[in-house]
């Protein structure tokens, strides 16, 4: 339930979440319609389509009056895509949500958005689940809660679909590098951390459910490229690690591949074996 009610809308504050989208007809419904669901009562809605060709825009379409901007032509990848979102967004904080994805339940902006009030947090994480794309059954509990800054030396970052960021440290450090093809997240998160204090806030529970699959996901050669841009991205950022350490990361996995979290913490699932829907 809201805890907006009584205060004014002009009190409230403003929080954009951006979609990017490219050819992705069998998903983008689900990421779309979890958005339109929250209950959060002053969201600006930021789509971004890649040019798609494949029935995704008469999808979005059907959304129009319900999204505040929807732009669709061709761009240069995933962070370029996400770049022109944040351009556009005029929400005090961004949201990210990949069309693949979806909120866990209708709470989760609010939810959000009252811990980083309560902590004055500029940054919120909170925690995820990866789910089989045809079963729907869980296979990963992704979480946020052991999250140290000395962790980026191994390679490994909270996840970044749970992150909402304020709009100031985009305005600070700059939007996501088009240098990176799969780690300009990672490459951003590092930026921020190794230049100043930032004032983070976990929030726990699980707020995002991720088809498995993606880019950054597909197999030998993408983990390849994956580790060759995370030692570019530290060493561009003067974050001393090795090849070797980094090995550790892969440990943190296989403890999310087996580990599961002590109580439920997301609203919308039921159980440890609940379905994605």
């Amino acid at each position: 339930m809201s805890n907006y009610s009584t205060v004014k809308e002009e009190d409230i504050p403003l929080i954009s979440i951006v979609s990017i989208v490219y050819n992705n007809v069998q998903y983008i419904r689900d990421a779309i319609e979890s958005v339109l669901a929250q209950d959060y009562p002053r969201i600006e809605y930021v789509l971004i389509d890649g040019g798609s060709s494949d029935g995704t825009v008469d999808i979005i379409e059907e959304y129009c009056e319900q999204i505040s901007i929807f732009i669709s032509e061709p761009d240069e990848g995933i962070y370029d895509a996400l770049n022109k979102g944040i351009r556009f967004a005029s929400g005090d904080m961004i949201g990210i949500l990949h069309s693949d994805d979806v909120f866990c339940d209708e709470y989760v902006v609010s939810d959000v958005i009252q811990k980083m009030s309560d902590t004055g947090a500029e940054i919120c994480f909170s925690d995820m689940i990866i789910v089989d794309d045809k079963s729907g059954k869980i296979i990963r509990y992704y979480m946020s809660h052991y999250f140290k800054r000395w962790m980026f030396r191994i390679g490994w970052m909270p996840p970044h679909p749970t992150a909402f960021t304020k709009k100031s440290l985009f305005e600070e450090f700059g939007l996501y590098s088009l240098a990176y093809k799969v780690v300009g997240d990672f490459d951003f998160f590092v930026r921020i951390f190794y230049a100043r204090e930032i004032h983070w806030a976990y929030l726990d529970r699980i707020t995002v459910k991720m088809r498995r699959g993606g880019i950054s996901n597909s197999g030998l050669l993408s983990k390849k490229l994956i580790a060759h841009e995370i030692n570019r991205s530290l060493r561009a950022n003067h974050v001393w690690s090795t090849p070797a350490l980094q090995i550790g990361r892969y440990f943190i996995r296989l403890m999310e591949l087996i580990r599961r979290p002590e109580k439920d913490s997301c609203r919308g699932c039921n159980s440890h074996t609940d379905h994605f829907r």
